[in-house]
């Protein structure tokens, strides 16, 4: 890249030398490693972006430069560093921290000051999420760079950023009253869908994804919720009837994947669904688990939930084969849907903790880990048992520990026949029956999505499994 400035080109910042906490770093070729023995490595990296002035009052062209510190363990931290043209090279100035995680949107060299707008975070929100753009204002003709904030401004007060993609409609299958569509999305990105629902209907539409990643449902100018809200499940008699968008809207800061259900119940439908149809005409008994300690055990364990539609057939089933399983529930679906966890706790079954929003925990700073599973344990209260499933199996080297601190044991699974993809519901069943074993955990769910593969798939697995002398026992009593 280069630089208007013979005093200063582009090749003296590869070779930059400068100061960190009095520690000695010498770039070469834009990079330097500093090892602390074994793993712990930091790393140096000048970044493609430079803004030219004179800061130093004497006419000449002078050039902050962008660098990264990547730090093993900690973050990744972005540093300005002014270099002042002095003829043979540039002179590097104390380098100013701006912040960890962030975005940095420009950089810019007026009237003797360093002006850098940037996206970050509120204090104490997760690294995962963007929410603030600020523009810093630095001034280095002090002993000490100082560093004053010029603007600040909430990203939920800005305009949401124009839908980068082609509007996805949403169609659901002959018969069905919900689908489900996957995708990925980047930060700032915005992905819409439509999906033509009346006046008068129960909607519901459901988003798995990462903190960061929202919904924003409207019909022109009804909003249902802003994607500034940050809610990712919205559930509502529908105002009114036409082509409703469903936007999935990103602030996390990095790309990810996400799966969205959208449900709409015919007007005048029970949002309790009928029961699943009885077994077939050859079953004479309704097989059930033994009262005794005899036989092998299975622990059924359902993710995602409640549902509206599908956790009632799910606890349906459960009840006709009289198993006994483990609900591992969101706290912000529990919250919208309180009869459902009194009716699972009624049936003999246990609930536990599955974070607030389906967060993936790995990486979590501890004050968001200790809100989204101390959240939930609070709501959940007394029906809460003493376990914790992490969203996506996504585990570091802290989540048992601080675990451990809210009186939870992680609890992750042996059978996984990856039902979340919604294949045919004899696939499921099968791996089901193929993979049970004494004492295995069977990952499963009745939310997160369109759930009719897996109730169906649970109806096939029990009578199998039943006829084989398996027992059923909740996970976490």
């Amino acid at each position: 890249m280069p630089i208007e400035r013979t005093g200063v080109d582009w090749e003296d910042l590869e070779n930059l030398a400068f100061e960190v906490d009095g520690q000695f770093i010498q770039l070469e070729g834009g990079k330097a490693e500093i090892s602390y023995g074994g793993a712990s490595t930091d790393l140096f990296v000048l970044q493609n972006r430079v803004a030219q002035g004179d800061l130093d009052g004497d006419g000449f062209e002078d050039v902050v430069a962008h660098i990264t510190l990547r730090s093993a363990g900690s973050g990744v931290f972005h540093l300005l560093v002014p270099v002042v043209d002095d003829g043979r090279g540039g002179a590097a100035k104390q380098p100013v921290p701006v912040g960890d995680r962030i975005v940095v949107e420009g950089i810019e060299v007026r009237d003797g000051l360093v002006r850098v707008s940037l996206l970050d975070r509120e204090p104490g929100e997760p690294f995962t999420v963007i929410s603030l753009r600020q523009t810093l204002e630095i001034d280095i003709s002090g002993p000490e760079p100082a560093v004053s904030v010029v603007e600040s401004m909430p990203l939920e007060d800005l305009p949401l950023p124009e839908a980068e993609a082609p509007e996805i409609d949403i169609r659901f299958d002959p018969g069905a009253v919900g689908g489900t569509v996957t995708g990925s999305i980047d930060f700032q990105q915005r992905q819409p869908y439509t999906a033509y629902i009346s006046e008068g209907q129960a909607f519901t539409a459901i988003l798995e994804a990462p903190i960061g990643v929202w919904l924003d449902v409207r019909l022109g100018d009804r909003v249902l919720t802003s994607g500034s809200k940050r809610f990712q499940s919205v559930s509502t008699n529908l105002p009114a009837t036409g082509p409703w968008r469903v936007t999935v809207v990103s602030t996390h800061a990095g790309q990810v994947d996400y799966r969205l259900y959208v449900e709409a119940l015919p007007l005048g439908a029970n949002p309790v669904p009928v029961p699943i149809p009885t077994r077939p005409a050859e079953r004479t008994s309704v097989p059930s688990a033994p009262d005794s300690g005899d036989g092998p055990v299975l622990y059924l364990t359902f993710d995602d939930g409640p549902h509206p539609v599908y956790t009632p057939r799910v606890l349906e089933i459960l009840s006709r084969y009289g198993v006994r399983s483990t609900f591992f529930v969101i706290g912000s679906l529990a919250e919208q849907y309180p009869g459902i966890i009194q009716r699972i706790n009624a049936e003999g079954h246990t609930v536990a903790n599955h974070t607030w929003n389906h967060e993936a925990l790995a990486g979590l700073p501890q004050e968001v880990f200790d809100d989204t599973v101390g959240r939930t344990q609070d709501l959940l209260g007394s029906r809460a048992t003493p376990c914790l499933r992490p969203p996506y199996g996504s585990i570091d080297a802290f989540t048992r520990d601080w675990a451990a601190d809210h009186g939870l044991d992680v609890a992750l699974w042996d059978v996984d026949p990856a039902d979340w993809r919604s294949p045919p519901a004899a696939e499921i069943a099968q791996h089901v029956v193929d993979h049970a074993r004494n004492g295995a955990i069977v990952l499963l769910h009745d939310g997160g999505g369109d759930r009719t593969q897996t109730v169906l798939a649970l109806d096939a697995a029990l009578s199998e499994l039943s006829s084989q002398g398996y027992r059923f026992e909740p996970l976490c009593t």
